[in-house]
């Protein structure tokens, strides 16, 4: 039996939001859903679509809130989590990074005039 990876653990939610089932996901990864039911528990990622929270969290800035989604926030958490840092410095570091390399087209996949 494999080992689940924090990089497998990080990727799940997105795969629950693509309409992958517990047990299609226990697959890919070589694992029982049992398995994987356990060890998402652990981590507290929701194998359910939607996850177990509201549909949206807010997050308070200096000049008021930013919405996000309730699955986003929990595949930020796995891969700050996976990357050994917070979700809070990750998303701080990507809009950084989108800002400072003017990425904003390539991350909403906008089409250039």
């Amino acid at each position: 039996m494999r080992r689940l990876t924090d990089e497998a653990f990080a990727s799940i939610p997105l795969l629950i939001e693509q309409g992958m089932t517990k047990c299609e996901i226990a697959a890919r990864y070589g694992v029982t859903s049992s398995t994987l039911q356990v060890q998402c528990s652990r981590r507290n990622i929701s194998l359910r679509k939607g996850g177990p929270y509201l549909p949206r969290r807010a997050l308070v800035m200096p000049e008021g809130k930013l919405s996000i989604s309730t699955h986003a926030l929990q595949a930020l958490r796995n891969a700050a989590r996976a990357m050994g840092t917070d979700e809070v410095r990750l998303a701080s570091e990507l809009l950084e990074t989108i800002i400072k390399d003017d990425l904003y087209k390539a991350v909403l996949d906008v089409e250039t005039v």
